[in-house]
């Protein structure tokens, strides 16, 4: 098969394995920035180039990521995906699931809309009214709505640094997500699922006298038995997200467990060194499943 595989401004770790893999199973891929995409629309058809190479003919195109770029850029690549997926081929993930997931306030009320549980979430553009409500919630965490990778992410104790926080995020017209902090026993939950099934499930270990657990962060994977109450949830919030594979963060919170985010192109690198599985071939494998 004929496959593409796009990513931000230069490949990570993740891309290149998946390009390797889709290589080794003996398929012919394209691969570059999905921001040097272009497109043609006319009565007799369309078509489709990554750089100079025509790919109007691929079978999958496996979306990494939009890339940076204006907000005008950025809605040009979520149309460009919509319409490769008008034209038949089929994109991994989905181009609008792949939005929504990217939005840290779209799978939050994606989520509480379709009864999975999620940290109490407050969203505003006000610096006033994001100050009062954060002196009612206590303890928070600000998250940048389109941040990956726990980077960017703060968590508040004390209002007035919030504050300060916050007016300066304000004047670079930045929106204020603004999350009740969820007490956890030193560990939150990676779950990975691909095609409807969880193929990995991990905990993730916060490093010393941080609250961040993201491996990138420096936290840790360690692979061992959970609840099916867990895996289940994993589940149910990638099949509400529409994804076709996922890396779910799920929080063992006082009153339950509770999915922290929904991400639609998550890294593999740490749940592999942990579990020993092959993600990249899975997922190369279940997109190919998709269009024989």
């Amino acid at each position: 098969m004929k496959i593409v595989v796009l990513y931000g401004s230069k490949p990570s770790s993740n891309s290149r394995e998946l390009v390797d893999t889709a290589v080794r199973l003996g398929h012919t891929v394209v691969d570059g920035p999905t921001g040097d995409v272009s497109s043609w629309v006319s009565n007799e058809g369309s078509r489709f180039w990554v750089g100079r190479e025509e790919v109007t003919d691929a079978d999958i195109c496996f979306l990494r990521s939009y890339g940076g770029g204006s907000c005008e850029q950025i809605t040009r690549r979520i149309s460009l995906l919509e319409h490769m997926e008008f034209a038949g081929i089929k994109v991994i993930n989905s181009s609008y699931p792949f939005r929504r997931a990217r939005d840290k306030y779209a799978t939050q009320y994606t989520l509480q809309v379709n009864g999975v549980p999620v940290p109490s979430t407050y969203t505003s553009e006000s610096l006033a009214r994001a100050y009062e409500m954060t002196t009612k919630m206590g303890e928070v965490i600000y998250k940048p709505i389109l941040g990956s990778m726990g980077r960017g992410a703060m968590k508040f104790q004390d209002t007035d640094l919030a504050y300060n926080a916050y007016r300066t995020l304000d004047r670079l017209h930045h929106p204020l997500v603004i999350q009740k902090y969820v007490q956890n026993p030193g560990r939150d939950i990676r779950v990975f699922v691909v095609g409807g099934e969880v193929v990995g499930a991990v905990y993730k270990y916060l490093p010393e006298h941080s609250w961040k657990s993201n491996v990138a962060q420096g936290g840790r994977m360690v692979e061992e038995s959970m609840s099916d109450e867990v895996l289940e949830l994993g589940l149910r919030a990638a099949e509400v997200i529409e994804l076709d594979y996922s890396g779910v963060d799920i929080l063992e919170g006082p009153e339950g467990p509770v999915v922290l985010e929904v991400n639609a192109s998550p890294g593999w690198q740490g749940i592999r060194r942990a579990t020993g599985r092959d993600y990249a071939k899975m997922i190369v494998e279940y997109g190919v499943s998709q269009v024989e």
